[in-house]
Protein backbone atom coordinates (compact mmCIF):
# COMPACT_ATOMS: atom_id res chain seq x y z
CA UNK A 1 0.00 0.00 0.00
CA UNK A 2 1.38 3.32 -0.67
CA UNK A 3 1.64 5.90 1.69
CA UNK A 4 -0.85 7.82 -0.25
CA UNK A 5 -3.18 5.52 0.40
CA UNK A 6 -2.00 4.31 3.92
CA UNK A 7 -1.00 7.68 5.46
CA UNK A 8 -2.09 10.82 3.57
CA UNK A 9 -5.45 10.00 2.53
CA UNK A 10 -6.28 8.69 5.87
CA UNK A 11 -5.16 11.48 7.41
CA UNK A 12 -6.95 13.91 4.97
CA UNK A 13 -10.63 11.89 5.29
CA UNK A 14 -10.23 11.68 9.34
CA UNK A 15 -9.99 15.86 8.90
CA UNK A 16 -13.12 16.20 6.60
CA UNK A 17 -15.09 13.83 9.13
CA UNK A 18 -14.05 16.42 11.57
CA UNK A 19 -15.33 19.01 9.26
CA UNK A 20 -12.37 20.66 7.59
CA UNK A 21 -12.36 22.08 4.33
CA UNK A 22 -10.20 19.25 2.17
CA UNK A 23 -8.93 19.83 -1.18
CA UNK A 24 -6.68 16.45 -2.04
CA UNK A 25 -4.61 17.22 -5.04
CA UNK A 26 -3.87 13.73 -5.16
CA UNK A 27 -0.26 12.20 -6.13
CA UNK A 28 2.25 13.97 -8.24
CA UNK A 29 3.55 17.48 -8.25
CA UNK A 30 1.16 19.98 -8.34
CA UNK A 31 1.07 22.06 -11.70
CA UNK A 32 -1.86 24.71 -11.06
CA UNK A 33 -1.53 26.62 -8.15
CA UNK A 34 -5.42 27.69 -8.08
CA UNK A 35 -5.97 24.24 -6.86
CA UNK A 36 -4.43 25.09 -3.49
CA UNK A 37 -6.61 28.27 -4.12
CA UNK A 38 -3.37 30.68 -4.88
CA UNK A 39 -2.33 32.56 -7.00
CA UNK A 40 1.50 31.02 -7.98
CA UNK A 41 3.25 28.91 -5.81
CA UNK A 42 5.16 31.34 -4.12
CA UNK A 43 2.48 32.53 -1.79
CA UNK A 44 2.66 30.42 1.85
CA UNK A 45 -0.98 31.62 2.82
CA UNK A 46 -4.78 31.71 0.91
CA UNK A 47 -4.96 35.44 0.50
CA UNK A 48 -8.50 35.76 -0.70
CA UNK A 49 -9.39 33.11 2.33
CA UNK A 50 -8.09 34.84 4.68
CA UNK A 51 -8.85 38.81 3.27
CA UNK A 52 -12.66 36.60 3.40
CA UNK A 53 -12.28 35.45 6.72
CA UNK A 54 -10.81 37.95 9.12
CA UNK A 55 -13.35 40.88 7.57
CA UNK A 56 -16.01 38.48 8.61
CA UNK A 57 -15.00 38.03 11.57
CA UNK A 58 -14.67 41.69 13.07
CA UNK A 59 -18.09 43.44 12.96
CA UNK A 60 -19.54 46.16 14.50
CA UNK A 61 -21.96 45.99 17.64
CA UNK A 62 -24.27 45.71 15.00
CA UNK A 63 -23.24 43.17 12.68
CA UNK A 64 -21.63 45.31 9.46
CA UNK A 65 -18.05 44.61 8.66
CA UNK A 66 -15.54 47.27 8.77
CA UNK A 67 -12.29 46.28 7.82
CA UNK A 68 -10.76 47.72 4.52
CA UNK A 69 -9.14 46.28 1.95
CA UNK A 70 -5.62 48.56 2.90
CA UNK A 71 -6.12 47.16 6.55
CA UNK A 72 -6.38 43.71 5.50
CA UNK A 73 -3.48 43.91 3.49
CA UNK A 74 -1.18 45.79 6.14
CA UNK A 75 -2.42 42.90 8.70
CA UNK A 76 -1.09 40.04 6.27
CA UNK A 77 1.88 42.23 5.42
CA UNK A 78 2.42 42.72 9.27
CA UNK A 79 2.56 38.60 9.66
CA UNK A 80 5.49 38.44 7.67
CA UNK A 81 7.85 42.16 8.28
CA UNK A 82 10.30 40.09 10.34
CA UNK A 83 12.46 38.37 7.30
CA UNK A 84 15.58 39.81 8.91
CA UNK A 85 14.92 37.75 11.60
CA UNK A 86 15.59 34.12 13.20
CA UNK A 87 12.96 32.21 12.22
CA UNK A 88 11.99 31.47 16.44
CA UNK A 89 12.02 34.96 16.31
CA UNK A 90 9.70 35.57 13.67
CA UNK A 91 7.32 32.96 15.14
CA UNK A 92 6.93 34.20 18.40
CA UNK A 93 6.10 37.84 17.03
CA UNK A 94 3.62 36.29 14.75
CA UNK A 95 1.95 34.36 17.76
CA UNK A 96 1.22 38.03 19.66
CA UNK A 97 -0.01 39.39 16.44
CA UNK A 98 -2.55 36.28 16.49
CA UNK A 99 -3.71 37.19 19.65
CA UNK A 100 -3.78 40.94 19.40
CA UNK A 101 -3.49 42.71 16.18
CA UNK A 102 -4.48 45.86 14.90
CA UNK A 103 -5.33 48.79 12.67
CA UNK A 104 -5.35 52.78 12.77
CA UNK A 105 -8.60 53.24 12.94
CA UNK A 106 -12.38 51.91 12.73
CA UNK A 107 -13.40 54.41 9.84
CA UNK A 108 -17.22 52.83 10.78
CA UNK A 109 -17.57 53.95 14.29
CA UNK A 110 -14.21 56.36 14.58
CA UNK A 111 -12.48 54.29 16.84
CA UNK A 112 -8.86 54.56 16.73
CA UNK A 113 -6.75 51.44 17.12
CA UNK A 114 -8.99 48.78 17.48
CA UNK A 115 -8.27 45.42 17.99
CA UNK A 116 -8.57 43.03 15.48
CA UNK A 117 -9.17 39.27 15.26
CA UNK A 118 -6.97 37.22 12.88
CA UNK A 119 -8.69 34.07 14.37
CA UNK A 120 -11.54 34.29 16.36
CA UNK A 121 -10.79 31.74 19.63
CA UNK A 122 -13.76 32.12 21.38
CA UNK A 123 -16.29 30.72 18.47
CA UNK A 124 -14.04 28.42 16.29
CA UNK A 125 -16.91 27.83 13.86
CA UNK A 126 -16.66 31.76 12.74
CA UNK A 127 -13.49 30.48 10.87
CA UNK A 128 -12.23 29.16 7.76
CA UNK A 129 -10.32 25.90 8.13
CA UNK A 130 -8.70 24.11 5.23
CA UNK A 131 -6.38 20.63 4.91
CA UNK A 132 -4.31 20.79 1.61
CA UNK A 133 -2.36 17.94 0.40
CA UNK A 134 1.07 18.41 -1.98
CA UNK A 135 1.06 22.40 -0.57
CA UNK A 136 3.87 23.20 -3.31
CA UNK A 137 5.59 26.43 -2.65
CA UNK A 138 8.33 26.97 -5.38
CA UNK A 139 11.90 28.58 -3.71
CA UNK A 140 13.93 30.05 -6.50
CA UNK A 141 17.24 30.34 -5.57
CA UNK A 142 17.47 27.26 -3.16
CA UNK A 143 19.04 23.76 -3.73
CA UNK A 144 15.68 22.78 -5.05
CA UNK A 145 13.90 24.72 -7.00
CA UNK A 146 10.32 23.48 -4.65
CA UNK A 147 9.37 22.06 -1.07
CA UNK A 148 5.75 20.08 -1.19
CA UNK A 149 4.63 19.26 2.20
CA UNK A 150 2.38 16.47 2.25
CA UNK A 151 -0.32 18.64 4.16
CA UNK A 152 -0.66 22.45 5.34
CA UNK A 153 -3.69 23.43 7.69
CA UNK A 154 -4.50 26.55 7.23
CA UNK A 155 -7.02 28.43 9.69
CA UNK A 156 -8.38 31.74 8.11
CA UNK A 157 -5.85 31.21 5.21
CA UNK A 158 -2.75 31.07 7.33
CA UNK A 159 -0.54 27.81 7.40
CA UNK A 160 -0.60 27.00 10.97
CA UNK A 161 0.47 23.04 11.06
CA UNK A 162 2.79 21.20 8.61
CA UNK A 163 2.71 17.35 8.20
CA UNK A 164 5.00 15.23 6.86
CA UNK A 165 3.64 11.27 6.15
CA UNK A 166 6.24 8.48 5.69
CA UNK A 167 5.49 5.24 5.27
CA UNK A 168 7.77 1.84 6.09
CA UNK A 169 8.92 0.39 3.57
CA UNK A 170 11.86 -1.31 1.75
CA UNK A 171 13.17 1.65 0.62
CA UNK A 172 12.85 3.63 4.25
CA UNK A 173 13.10 1.90 7.32
CA UNK A 174 12.94 4.75 9.45
CA UNK A 175 9.89 6.83 8.38
CA UNK A 176 9.32 8.98 11.50
CA UNK A 177 13.33 10.15 11.43
CA UNK A 178 12.62 10.74 7.17
CA UNK A 179 9.91 13.29 8.65
CA UNK A 180 11.92 15.00 10.71
CA UNK A 181 14.23 15.22 8.57
CA UNK A 182 11.85 16.48 5.69
CA UNK A 183 10.29 19.00 8.03
CA UNK A 184 13.59 20.49 9.30
CA UNK A 185 14.51 21.13 5.09
CA UNK A 186 11.41 22.49 4.70
CA UNK A 187 11.98 24.88 7.41
CA UNK A 188 15.72 25.40 6.59
CA UNK A 189 16.47 24.04 10.13
CA UNK A 190 19.15 21.20 9.11
CA UNK A 191 22.24 21.44 10.56
CA UNK A 192 23.98 20.53 7.45
CA UNK A 193 22.10 23.61 6.15
CA UNK A 194 23.16 26.27 8.60
CA UNK A 195 26.86 25.00 8.07
CA UNK A 196 26.72 25.30 4.69
CA UNK A 197 24.39 28.81 4.74
CA UNK A 198 23.02 26.87 1.79
CA UNK A 199 19.13 27.60 1.34
CA UNK A 200 16.62 24.81 0.71
CA UNK A 201 13.24 25.25 2.02
CA UNK A 202 10.98 27.99 2.80
CA UNK A 203 10.87 29.70 6.52
CA UNK A 204 7.80 31.93 5.21
CA UNK A 205 6.02 28.99 5.37
CA UNK A 206 6.41 28.68 9.23
CA UNK A 207 6.33 31.81 10.54
CA UNK A 208 2.79 31.19 11.16
CA UNK A 209 3.31 27.83 12.26
CA UNK A 210 1.65 26.24 15.80
CA UNK A 211 2.34 22.50 15.12
CA UNK A 212 4.55 20.43 13.33
CA UNK A 213 3.46 16.72 12.83
CA UNK A 214 5.48 13.68 11.77
CA UNK A 215 3.37 10.44 10.94
CA UNK A 216 3.54 6.61 9.26
CA UNK A 217 0.51 5.83 10.30
CA UNK A 218 1.64 3.31 13.36
CA UNK A 219 3.32 6.46 14.88
CA UNK A 220 3.08 9.65 15.06
CA UNK A 221 3.65 12.77 16.94
CA UNK A 222 4.09 16.50 17.28
CA UNK A 223 6.52 19.43 18.02
CA UNK A 224 7.16 22.82 17.35
CA UNK A 225 9.34 24.71 15.38
CA UNK A 226 11.93 24.48 18.04
CA UNK A 227 11.52 20.78 18.15
CA UNK A 228 15.05 20.68 16.45
CA UNK A 229 15.99 17.26 17.92
CA UNK A 230 13.57 14.35 17.56
CA UNK A 231 13.67 14.09 21.47
CA UNK A 232 11.41 16.81 21.42
CA UNK A 233 8.57 15.24 19.34
CA UNK A 234 5.77 13.65 21.72
CA UNK A 235 2.87 11.60 20.67
CA UNK A 236 -0.87 11.94 21.76
CA UNK A 237 -1.88 8.93 23.54
CA UNK A 238 -5.50 10.08 24.53
CA UNK A 239 -8.43 11.76 23.01
CA UNK A 240 -9.85 14.22 24.85
CA UNK A 241 -12.72 16.18 25.24
CA UNK A 242 -14.48 12.90 25.68
CA UNK A 243 -16.99 13.55 22.67
CA UNK A 244 -14.22 13.34 20.17
CA UNK A 245 -13.70 9.32 21.23
CA UNK A 246 -16.33 7.84 18.96
CA UNK A 247 -15.08 7.91 15.41
CA UNK A 248 -14.95 5.67 12.26
CA UNK A 249 -11.35 5.47 11.08
CA UNK A 250 -10.87 5.66 7.86
CA UNK A 251 -8.75 2.55 7.24
CA UNK A 252 -11.16 0.63 10.07
CA UNK A 253 -8.50 0.53 12.75
CA UNK A 254 -7.24 3.50 15.61
CA UNK A 255 -3.64 3.80 15.09
CA UNK A 256 -1.78 6.36 16.88
CA UNK A 257 -2.19 8.41 13.58
CA UNK A 258 -5.90 8.93 14.27
CA UNK A 259 -5.96 9.34 17.81
CA UNK A 260 -3.69 12.05 17.02
CA UNK A 261 -6.17 13.64 14.50
CA UNK A 262 -8.62 12.86 16.75
CA UNK A 263 -7.05 14.60 20.27
CA UNK A 264 -5.46 17.52 18.85
CA UNK A 265 -7.14 18.45 15.47
CA UNK A 266 -10.61 19.08 15.90
CA UNK A 267 -11.10 22.78 15.16
CA UNK A 268 -11.82 23.95 19.16
CA UNK A 269 -8.93 21.50 20.44
CA UNK A 270 -6.50 22.78 18.03
CA UNK A 271 -7.89 26.48 18.75
CA UNK A 272 -7.67 25.78 22.38
CA UNK A 273 -4.50 24.47 22.10
CA UNK A 274 -3.06 27.25 20.60
CA UNK A 275 -4.69 30.03 22.34
CA UNK A 276 -3.96 28.55 26.06
CA UNK A 277 -1.44 25.87 25.78
CA UNK A 278 1.19 26.88 23.78
CA UNK A 279 4.31 29.40 25.10
CA UNK A 280 7.75 30.33 24.56
CA UNK A 281 10.13 30.05 27.12
CA UNK A 282 13.89 30.13 28.03
CA UNK A 283 15.61 26.92 28.54
CA UNK A 284 18.78 27.52 29.09
CA UNK A 285 20.31 29.65 26.68
CA UNK A 286 17.73 28.44 23.47
CA UNK A 287 14.39 30.18 23.18
CA UNK A 288 11.46 26.89 23.34
CA UNK A 289 8.23 26.65 22.38
CA UNK A 290 6.37 24.69 24.13
CA UNK A 291 2.95 23.18 23.68
CA UNK A 292 0.84 20.82 25.95
CA UNK A 293 1.20 17.17 26.37
CA UNK A 294 -1.82 14.82 26.30
CA UNK A 295 -1.59 14.42 29.69
CA UNK A 296 -1.32 18.21 30.00
CA UNK A 297 -4.33 19.17 28.56
CA UNK A 298 -6.46 16.62 29.48
CA UNK A 299 -5.98 17.73 33.13
CA UNK A 300 -6.46 21.30 32.20
CA UNK A 301 -9.68 20.54 30.38
CA UNK A 302 -10.79 18.45 33.91
CA UNK A 303 -10.43 21.21 36.02
CA UNK A 304 -11.92 23.97 33.82
CA UNK A 305 -15.10 21.40 33.79
CA UNK A 306 -14.97 20.55 37.12
CA UNK A 307 -14.32 24.57 38.31
CA UNK A 308 -17.68 24.81 36.10
CA UNK A 309 -19.77 21.95 37.35
CA UNK A 310 -18.93 21.74 41.15
CA UNK A 311 -21.35 22.68 43.55
CA UNK A 312 -19.40 21.96 46.84
CA UNK A 313 -15.61 22.87 47.10
CA UNK A 314 -14.61 19.19 46.90
CA UNK A 315 -16.23 18.72 43.80
CA UNK A 316 -14.39 21.23 42.33
CA UNK A 317 -11.05 19.91 43.89
CA UNK A 318 -8.66 17.76 42.87
CA UNK A 319 -5.04 15.53 42.73
CA UNK A 320 -3.01 16.20 39.76
CA UNK A 321 0.06 13.28 39.87
CA UNK A 322 2.84 14.12 37.45
CA UNK A 323 5.73 11.76 36.99
CA UNK A 324 9.13 14.18 38.02
CA UNK A 325 10.28 16.22 34.96
CA UNK A 326 6.43 16.10 33.19
CA UNK A 327 5.70 19.61 33.13
CA UNK A 328 4.41 20.08 36.61
CA UNK A 329 4.61 24.04 36.65
CA UNK A 330 3.81 24.31 33.07
CA UNK A 331 0.07 22.53 33.80
CA UNK A 332 -0.33 24.86 36.68
CA UNK A 333 0.48 27.70 33.78
CA UNK A 334 -2.01 26.64 31.20
CA UNK A 335 -4.94 26.32 34.12
CA UNK A 336 -4.37 29.92 34.56
CA UNK A 337 -4.24 30.79 30.69
CA UNK A 338 -7.62 28.99 29.87
CA UNK A 339 -8.89 30.04 32.99
CA UNK A 340 -8.14 33.56 32.11
CA UNK A 341 -9.97 33.04 28.41
CA UNK A 342 -13.82 31.85 29.74
CA UNK A 343 -15.65 34.56 30.59
CA UNK A 344 -17.60 32.25 33.56
CA UNK A 345 -14.16 31.91 35.24
CA UNK A 346 -11.89 34.70 34.59
CA UNK A 347 -12.57 35.99 37.75
CA UNK A 348 -11.14 33.27 40.07
CA UNK A 349 -8.69 34.56 42.33
CA UNK A 350 -5.46 32.12 41.86
CA UNK A 351 -2.74 31.51 44.85
CA UNK A 352 0.05 29.30 44.50
CA UNK A 353 1.09 27.79 47.49
CA UNK A 354 4.50 25.41 48.17
CA UNK A 355 6.72 24.90 50.89
CA UNK A 356 10.25 25.80 50.15
CA UNK A 357 11.98 28.91 49.08
CA UNK A 358 13.41 27.26 45.70
CA UNK A 359 10.22 26.46 44.67
CA UNK A 360 8.57 29.89 45.00
CA UNK A 361 11.71 31.21 42.92
CA UNK A 362 11.71 28.39 40.31
CA UNK A 363 7.34 28.19 40.38
CA UNK A 364 7.26 32.34 40.40
CA UNK A 365 9.73 32.18 37.59
CA UNK A 366 7.38 29.76 35.52
CA UNK A 367 4.10 31.67 36.79
CA UNK A 368 4.89 34.81 34.72
CA UNK A 369 4.75 32.52 31.14
CA UNK A 370 0.85 33.48 32.20
CA UNK A 371 1.78 36.87 30.89
CA UNK A 372 0.05 38.19 34.40
CA UNK A 373 1.74 40.16 37.02
CA UNK A 374 2.48 37.73 40.21
CA UNK A 375 1.88 39.12 43.81
CA UNK A 376 4.71 37.42 46.10
CA UNK A 377 3.30 37.61 49.77
CA UNK A 378 6.22 37.97 51.56
CA UNK A 379 4.92 37.53 55.40
CA UNK A 380 1.44 36.61 56.95
CA UNK A 381 0.20 40.28 57.53
CA UNK A 382 0.80 40.45 53.85
CA UNK A 383 -0.87 37.65 53.51
CA UNK A 384 -4.07 38.57 55.30
CA UNK A 385 -4.90 41.83 53.59
CA UNK A 386 -3.80 40.81 49.75
CA UNK A 387 -5.46 37.74 49.59
CA UNK A 388 -8.74 38.73 51.70
CA UNK A 389 -9.77 41.00 48.21
CA UNK A 390 -11.81 39.71 45.68
CA UNK A 391 -9.63 41.29 43.38
CA UNK A 392 -8.99 38.18 40.01
CA UNK A 393 -4.90 38.40 40.42
CA UNK A 394 -2.11 35.41 40.42
CA UNK A 395 -0.43 34.79 44.22
CA UNK A 396 2.24 33.09 45.36
CA UNK A 397 2.75 32.23 48.51
CA UNK A 398 4.44 29.95 51.49
CA UNK A 399 2.65 27.74 53.21
CA UNK A 400 4.75 28.94 56.06
CA UNK A 401 3.45 32.48 55.58
CA UNK A 402 0.51 31.19 57.52
CA UNK A 403 2.70 30.11 60.91
CA UNK A 404 1.42 32.65 63.69
CA UNK A 405 3.07 30.09 66.33
CA UNK A 406 3.68 31.97 68.90
CA UNK A 407 6.26 29.30 70.82
CA UNK A 408 8.44 28.83 67.51
CA UNK A 409 11.38 30.24 70.07
CA UNK A 410 10.84 27.16 72.45
CA UNK A 411 13.18 24.12 71.41
CA UNK A 412 11.44 21.34 69.80
CA UNK A 413 12.00 18.55 72.50
CA UNK A 414 10.23 21.04 75.17
CA UNK A 415 7.52 21.56 72.62
CA UNK A 416 7.03 17.79 72.76
CA UNK A 417 7.60 17.23 76.62
CA UNK A 418 4.72 19.94 77.66
CA UNK A 419 2.72 19.30 74.43
CA UNK A 420 2.39 22.84 73.40
CA UNK A 421 0.88 23.29 70.56
CA UNK A 422 2.66 23.79 67.28
CA UNK A 423 0.90 25.59 65.44
CA UNK A 424 -2.19 28.59 66.47
CA UNK A 425 -4.88 28.82 63.94
CA UNK A 426 -4.79 31.75 61.34
CA UNK A 427 -8.07 32.64 60.90
CA UNK A 428 -10.38 33.63 58.04
CA UNK A 429 -8.98 35.00 55.46
CA UNK A 430 -11.34 34.69 52.59
CA UNK A 431 -14.29 32.81 52.48
CA UNK A 432 -15.18 33.08 49.08
CA UNK A 433 -15.75 30.34 46.63
CA UNK A 434 -13.83 31.98 43.67
CA UNK A 435 -10.43 31.74 45.41
CA UNK A 436 -8.96 28.36 43.36
CA UNK A 437 -5.52 27.14 45.35
CA UNK A 438 -3.18 25.59 43.31
CA UNK A 439 -0.46 23.78 45.95
CA UNK A 440 2.63 22.26 44.97
CA UNK A 441 4.00 19.42 46.01
CA UNK A 442 0.61 19.01 48.24
CA UNK A 443 1.80 15.50 49.27
CA UNK A 444 4.65 17.32 51.81
CA UNK A 445 2.78 19.54 53.47
CA UNK A 446 -1.24 18.93 53.68
CA UNK A 447 -1.14 16.12 56.49
CA UNK A 448 -0.01 18.52 58.90
CA UNK A 449 -1.26 21.25 61.12
CA UNK A 450 -0.35 23.93 58.30
CA UNK A 451 -2.57 21.95 56.11
CA UNK A 452 -5.63 22.27 58.18
CA UNK A 453 -4.99 26.03 58.43
CA UNK A 454 -4.38 26.32 54.61
CA UNK A 455 -8.14 25.15 54.64
CA UNK A 456 -9.77 26.95 57.18
CA UNK A 457 -7.95 30.27 55.73
CA UNK A 458 -9.61 29.47 52.36
CA UNK A 459 -13.12 27.02 53.77
CA UNK A 460 -15.01 27.48 50.45
CA UNK A 461 -12.09 27.63 47.53
CA UNK A 462 -11.47 24.79 44.97
CA UNK A 463 -7.84 23.14 45.94
CA UNK A 464 -6.13 21.55 43.88
CA UNK A 465 -3.11 19.78 44.91
CA UNK A 466 0.04 19.02 42.23
CA UNK A 467 2.46 15.86 43.38
CA UNK A 468 5.48 14.30 41.80
CA UNK A 469 5.00 11.54 44.29
CA UNK A 470 2.84 8.53 43.52
CA UNK A 471 0.41 8.54 46.49
CA UNK A 472 -0.36 4.86 46.26
CA UNK A 473 3.00 4.68 48.35
CA UNK A 474 2.22 5.69 51.31
CA UNK A 475 -1.49 4.68 52.44
CA UNK A 476 -1.70 7.12 54.90
CA UNK A 477 -0.98 10.53 52.67
CA UNK A 478 -3.06 9.00 49.92
CA UNK A 479 -5.85 8.76 52.63
CA UNK A 480 -5.07 12.20 53.98
CA UNK A 481 -4.69 13.71 50.17
CA UNK A 482 -8.51 12.36 49.02
CA UNK A 483 -9.98 13.26 52.08
CA UNK A 484 -8.90 16.50 51.35
CA UNK A 485 -9.12 17.41 47.95
CA UNK A 486 -11.97 14.92 47.20
CA UNK A 487 -12.46 12.00 45.09
CA UNK A 488 -12.47 10.89 41.28
CA UNK A 489 -9.73 13.40 40.86
CA UNK A 490 -8.30 15.07 37.64
CA UNK A 491 -5.22 12.60 37.02
CA UNK A 492 -1.78 12.89 35.13
CA UNK A 493 -0.35 9.58 34.36
CA UNK A 494 3.22 8.71 33.24
CA UNK A 495 4.28 10.87 30.48
CA UNK A 496 6.74 8.12 28.20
Amino acid sequence: MSEYSFVEKPFLDQLAALDWTVIDQGQGLPTDPTKSLRENFREVTLRDVFNQAVRAINTTADGRTWLSDKQLDDLHDDLFAHSGRRLVESNEAVLKLLFRSQVDANESTGEQYPNVKLVDFEHPERNQFHAINQFRIDTPGATKGFIVPDIVLLVNGLPLAVIECKEANVFTSNPMFEAFQQLMRYSDQREETKQSGLREGEPRLFFTNQLLIRTSGEQADIGTITSTDEEFFFPWRDIFPEKYRAFTPPLGKVRPQETLIQGVLPKETFLDLVRTCTIFMDVGKVRAKVVARYQQYRAVCKIIDRLRTGKTPNDRSGVIWHTQGSGKSLTMVFVIRKLRMCDDLKDFKVCLVNDRTDLEEQLGDTAALTGEKVTFITSSQDLKQKLATDSSNLNMVMLHKFNENPNRDVPDYLQHVIEIPKYESFGLVNDSERVLLMIDEAHRSQSGDLGDILFEAFPQATRLAFTGTPLIVVKEDKKKTVQRFGKGTPHLGHTG
